[in-house]
């Protein structure tokens, strides 16, 4: 094997790394499970996954399950939510700046890691 294919080889891996690195991260930071990539599952649709998971919403529903209290308390927090809208919605608007450009990252270095594998695979079959 040549220096070049070394090299190749050296960055698929720390591409790999990194790529499930990230992606663990990801994952954990959302709840999910390390088992949450499946035997089948494409590359593509991994990054779609990881795409909607990206997205942020501070203005989920607020319901109540008992009839006054619980009314009572919705409509509380639903006025503390407004208060505090001009607070919460420039941090949670840069975590999905983030979130964004952590796929973009995320998706290039798995195109990277492709063609890595590309031209590894082109030079043919290696002593």
């Amino acid at each position: 094997m040549s220096q070049a294919d070394d090299a190749i080889r050296t960055d698929i891996d720390d591409v790999a790394e990194t790529l499930a690195q990230l992606k663990a991260a990801v994952r954990r930071n959302a709840g999910k499970s390390a088992s949450y990539n499946e035997v089948g599952t494409s590359a593509a649709n991994e990054l779609t996954q990881l795409a909607d998971l990206a997205v942020i919403s501070a203005h989920l529903p607020v319901s109540w399950s008992t009839p006054l209290v619980g009314r009572a308390i919705a409509l509380s927090k639903r006025a503390t939510r407004v208060l505090l809208r001009w607070y919460i919605n420039p941090i949670v608007d840069q975590q999905n700046s983030f979130n964004e450009e952590l796929v973009r990252v995320i998706a290039s270095l798995e195109e990277r890691l492709h063609e890595l594998e590309r031209e590894l695979a082109a030079r043919g079959p290696h002593e």
